[in-house]
């Protein structure tokens, strides 16, 4: 199984305005995954752009981008109202998990401390590993590693000792903007990785749509 493009309607952590028809405009592109924050878009919206994604066959992702318990909480249960398939990011919450996990919407959590907007990572090597351990031993579906987003050290360092000890399935999420950065995830191997601002500012090919650049980056993963 290749490594699964996750493309996000999403720029600078916020849901694009037109996410809906952003997304019917480049559907056909080859990539079965697609998502969006629970910021800039209400639910009804939400249960809509949900439904024409399921409609079209497509995997659904919801990122969440707050923190706290209560808007961790609003969002599994956003979750749970739109029928998406994932929900990706946030810090572990065992009522989230339990409405989740109620609900067959599976669940990777962020792993190590984040901070800011856009959310940046904290904390040593050992510190996200050590985490990303505990939450599996809470029987999450898999975790999710903002490694471009790491502030306290090199983030390719970082992610490569972290995937030499956390083998089960793990999603990037932020900052793949580039080939170079492409290449790494494939060495790294994670179920997947989300892409979002990198595609609105055109980062592969300026004149290419939406569907054109993933379409690149789904054939540059495939190779």
């Amino acid at each position: 199984m290749g490594i699964n493009v996750i493309a996000m309607l999403t720029n600078n952590d916020l849901t694009v305005p037109n996410a809906l028809e952003t997304f019917e405009a480049n559907k056909h592109a080859k990539t079965n995954c697609w998502g969006f924050k629970d910021i800039g878009i209400d639910t009804k919206d939400a249960v809509k752009l949900v439904g024409y994604m399921k409609s079209a066959g497509k995997m659904t992702f919801l990122e969440p981008l707050m923190e706290d318990e209560q808007s961790c909480i609003k969002a599994a249960r956003m979750a749970v109202e739109c029928d998406f398939d994932y929900v990706v990011g946030m810090t572990f919450n065992k009522k989230v998990y339990e409405i989740l996990k109620a609900n067959g919407v599976k669940y990777f959590p962020t792993c190590g401390r984040r901070e800011g907007l856009p959310r940046m990572l904290y904390g040593t090597h050992r510190e996200i590993i050590d985490d990303a351990k505990c939450l599996l031993q809470k029987e999450v579906d898999g975790v999710c590693l903002s490694s471009y987003r790491y502030a306290d050290g090199d983030p390719e360092e970082m992610a490569i000792q972290f995937r030499s000890e956390i083998t089960s399935p793990l999603i990037i999420s932020g900052g793949i903007n580039n080939y170079d950065r492409l290449g790494f995830v494939k060495k790294i191997k994670p179920w997947g990785f989300t892409i979002g601002s990198a595609l609105f500012t055109h980062k592969f090919g300026k004149e290419n749509s939406i569907a054109q650049q993933l379409d690149l980056v789904q054939d540059y993963m495939a190779k």
